[in-house]
């Protein structure tokens, strides 16, 4: 299968196309811009298909960095797996789509006069696509100063980071420790820390010999593709991982290399800290978060806020109470991406919205070469104004295989393909 045609035969794929109402060029005339904020697998995303379901519609792309780093996949370039330059892609070829790359980060939003204020500019819409991303929740952790930060980097938003580590687990001496942390949920990515361990520890064995690693979960198992990351673990990693649940990452001391959970102080070599998450600052800046909130609440049907109308909040930074029972991952985001495009090129255009499908697809590598995967499909219920898990469409690997390895080397590729038109 050609990587470019994978993303249409996982799950739903391009298969929200379908949502796509046929609305003539001149029905939106008068509407002239939809601005997006945030050049990620959301954002980008929903600024090809706005274009795709109507070309009369302008878009203008805001995102603050010159390049798009892949969070998923940036596990593999830590441990040498694949190169940065595999998961780093200019935004350079959404101007030939018609879409308009703004290099800006935007510090306020006037929904009633309809524009964006960001530091070099204003930018007015119809209509506004918020795709801020995650952060950290830093005052969990004492001594979790910019210092630490750098000290315990966490990768958590691939780029410089991503290279850091790799970087120290290359200088690691034979027989060192590594430890990494697990972030509380909800967090971007659920299977993610558990891959980067599977990772890590596949690395020690083949370049570190006698060394491990410690993983510190606050959970009390594996919180992701439970059975098989530990039947993965228990075959090949058994004299590498030491596996530390229900442990809450209370403080850090970059002197001694240490972190400090209820249990006691650990120490390592290398220290990748991953600390609990919530919505982007830049969602909280916008008022899309409700005071004493983590999470941005958007309505079911049309991922708009419930704070803000006419703004559209997707990806991570959504809360799932609201969104619905998806993870957050990089696949979610892309497919709400489309259902925002299909909803707001309806609405601008007097139709009735369409009922939104979603997708999860998502595959971790349990070694170099040997993968695991999930697959989910969710719909939006009408009668219950929510969204819920198709349960015909969820779907987990009977076991490992090197064959699941190869279509998770397709699955960022084709990905990538669709959201940035390479």
């Amino acid at each position: 299968m050609k990587r470019r045609e994978f993303i249409r035969y996982t799950a739903v794929g391009l298969g929200a196309l379908s949502l796509a109402p046929t609305v003539s060029l001149a029905a939106v005339a008068s509407l002239k811009r939809v601005v997006v904020v945030g050049g990620g697998f959301g954002g980008l995303t929903a600024a090809r298909y706005l274009r795709r379901f109507n070309p009369a519609i302008e878009v203008v792309l805001i995102e603050r960095n010159e390049k798009f780093y892949s969070c998923p996949i940036s596990n593999w370039v830590m441990v040498g797996k694949w190169p940065m330059k595999d998961i780093s892609f200019s935004y350079d070829s959404l101007a030939g789509q018609g879409i308009k790359v703004v290099r800006d980060e935007i510090i306020g939003l006037d929904a009633a006069a309809g524009y964006v204020q960001g530091k070099a500019g204003r930018y007015a819409y119809d209509r506004l696509v918020v795709s801020p991303g995650i952060d950290f929740r830093d005052e969990l952790i004492e001594g979790y100063d910019q210092r630490a930060k750098n000290a315990f980097p966490h990768a958590w938003h691939a780029g410089p980071q991503t290279l850091q580590l790799q970087q120290e687990l290359t200088a690691l001496p034979a027989g060192g420790t590594v430890m990494m942390t697990v972030p509380a949920s909800p967090y971007r990515c659920p299977p993610g820390p558990y891959e980067r361990a599977s990772l890590i520890a596949d690395y020690l064995k083949l370049n570190k010999p006698g060394a491990r690693l410690i993983v510190v979960d606050p959970h009390p198992h594996i919180a992701s593709k439970t059975a098989l990351f530990q039947s993965a673990w228990d075959d090949y990693y058994q004299d590498v991982i030491d596996y530390r649940t229900e442990q809450t990452i209370m403080g850090v001391n970059v002197d001694k290399k240490s972190i400090m959970t209820q249990s006691g102080e650990i120490s390592a070599d290398v220290i990748n800290l991953i600390p609990s998450q919530k919505a982007a600052a830049l969602a909280f800046t916008l008022g899309l978060v409700p005071d004493g909130e983590m999470w941005a609440p958007v309505k079911a049907r049309t991922l708009e806020s419930k704070r803000i109308p006419g703004v559209y909040v997707i990806g991570d930074a959504t809360d799932a109470r609201t969104s619905g029972p998806m993870p957050k991952s990089g696949y979610v985001a892309n497919s709400m991406g489309k259902v925002v495009a299909a909803a707001i090129v309806a609405e601008l255009a007097g139709k009735n919205v369409p009922i939104p499908w979603f997708a999860n697809t998502c595959y971790s590598m349990v070694s170099m070469s040997e993968a695991i995967y999930i697959t989910g499909v969710y719909q939006y219920d009408a009668a219950l104004d929510t969204t819920i898990t198709i349960n015909e469409g969820t779907k987990v690997s009977s076991g490992r295989s090197a064959l699941y390895g190869r279509y998770a080397e397709d699955w960022g590729p084709a990905i990538w393909s669709d959201m940035l038109g390479i």
